[in-house]
Order: C-alpha cells, then sequence, then structure tokens
C-alpha cells in the first residue's frame, strides 16, 4: 500500500456513494457520486506512525457534509483550504474534482483527478471518475491508461473491470477483451448482474458469428 494512501486511510475511509450505470443508449451521467466517510483507520495510524492533524480531518468532514446537503460554496472553500494545506492527500482532490465536474468545468476536473490519480493511482473511485471522464471527453487511449494501471493493483474493486470493460467495448471495439473484464466483474459479483450478464451474451454471439474484432 502505498504511503500517501496509508496517510489518507489514517484519516478517513471513503467509498463511492454509486457506481456508473451506462448503456449503449444512454447518456454518460459523469461524476454524479460524492464520497462518505466510516469510522476506520489503517493499521499505520493505529501503531502510531502516521500523525494526522484533528483539525483537518473535522474540516473534511465538514466538507463532506457541505457536498452531501448541496452547500457547494462551503465544500469549496473547505476543500481548497485543505488541498494547500496537504496536497499529499488524494481524497480532497478528488471531492473538489467532483464539484467543478458538476459545475461543467471538465478541464479541471480532469487536471484535479490527474493529481490524485499521480498521488495513488490503485484507488479505485480515483480510477473510475478520472476514467469516466477522460472517455467523455473522448480521450479513450487516456482512459485506457488509466484502468489499465488501476487492475496491475492487487484487490481491485470488481467496478474498474465493469468500466474497463464498457470503454474496451463501445469505444475501443476490442471486444474480445472488454468480454474478458465483463466475465471479470460478473465472476468478482457473484453473477448477479443482469444487465452485464445481456452484454456478455451478446457479445459471445457477436464474436461466434465473426460480427467483432
Amino acid at each position: 500500500m502505498p504511503f500517501n494512501k496509508c496517510l489518507l486511510l489514517a484519516c478517513v475511509v471513503f467509498v463511492s456513494a454509486c457506481a456508473i450505470k451506462p448503456s449503449k443508449q444512454s447518456s454518460d451521467n459523469t461524476l454524479s457520486e460524492i464520497t462518505k466517510p466510516v469510522a476506520d483507520h489503517s493499521d499505520y495510524a493505529r501503531l502510531g506512525l502516521v500523525t494526522i492533524d484533528s483539525k483537518q480531518r473535522s474540516e473534511f468532514k465538514s466538507a463532506l457534509k457541505a457536498i452531501k446537503s448541496k452547500n457547494q460554496n462551503k465544500a469549496d472553500a473547505i476543500l481548497d483550504g485543505l488541498i494547500a494545506q496537504r496536497p499529499d492527500l488524494e481524497m480532497p482532490i478528488y471531492n473538489k474534482a467532483l464539484l467543478v465536474s458538476k459545475q461543467g468545468d471538465a478541464e479541471q476536473a480532469l487536471s484535479l483527478l490527474s493529481q490524485a490519480h499521480a498521488i495513488d493511482p490503485s484507488d479505485y473511485r480515483i480510477c473510475n471518475a478520472y476514467g469516466r471522464l477522460l472517455r467523455s471527453e473522448g480521450k479513450f487511449t487516456e482512459a485506457k491508461k488509466v484502468y489499465s494501471v488501476c487492475l496491475t493493483f492487487e484487490d481491485q474493486s470488481a467496478v474498474v473491470h465493469k468500466n474497463y470493460g464498457i470503454l474496451l467495448d463501445l469505444y475501443l471495439h476490442q471486444h474480445e477483451l472488454a468480454l474478458k473484464h465483463y466475465q471479470t466483474y460478473l465472476s468478482m459479483t457473484g453473477n448477479k448482474d443482469k444487465k452485464v450478464k445481456g452484454w456478455v451474451l451478446d457479445l459471445n454471439r457477436r464474436l461466434k458469428a465473426g460480427g467483432t474484432q
């Protein structure tokens, strides 16, 4: 686990409130989620190897509450302050990216997500947000690189495989590789996603008929 990720986890661990829900017909509603805190700390924090400023931790929780209550001005101000104080923590940068994306500033959101991804390329929330926004901006090769790097780390979230499969299937037309990632996603999630199971059946039919690459 990267040291900077340990710093973040010592502050608070977050999970995404929702996952991507793409289809061939629907538009890409990029970066619609917020993050939520949970009561957990890393082994490094418990061992006393990492010290986190309690005031910064409290401010970060306040920023997340402001996001949830749609008080965007307050959230912006808090996150800007935290980023200035702790540029080594990816989650304030990530949440700032979500906010500016909702404001329609894709260029700034991409810049922020690039910073967050450089700090911790293994974080699936950053990978998914960064990959989806790159995809929505037509930067398919860059999005592929983000997902590929993310999947070099162990214990990745299943949704990374799903979203990478979507990119490969619908945008890069690398159907055999897309099928592999859809199947991995289904295996990791108990084969319960009926929509993705339909995609797999469709891809298998097209591959057998020679209609895909």
